[in-house]
């Protein structure tokens, strides 16, 4: 099974659009980084938000083991 993906997470639970997400992986593709950073930088997440979708996305990855 693949791997929940943060951004696609961010997306589904609407705290982030999907262009917002391709503009997120653009920068990523050019510059390099993690993507819950990138969006923090871009002001669509703040930190509490990226920790509580980090520890999501670590619930998900272990069920889906």
């Amino acid at each position: 099974m693949a791997k929940p993906l943060l951004g696609e997470i961010l997306v589904e639970d609407a705290v982030i659009t999907k262009e917002q997400l391709n503009e997120a992986l653009a920068i990523q593709k050019r510059d390099g980084g993690l993507i819950g950073i990138i969006l923090m930088n871009l002001g669509y997440i703040n930190e509490p938000t990226l920790v509580k979708y980090l520890a999501l996305q670590a619930e998900r990855v272990i069920k889906s083991e």
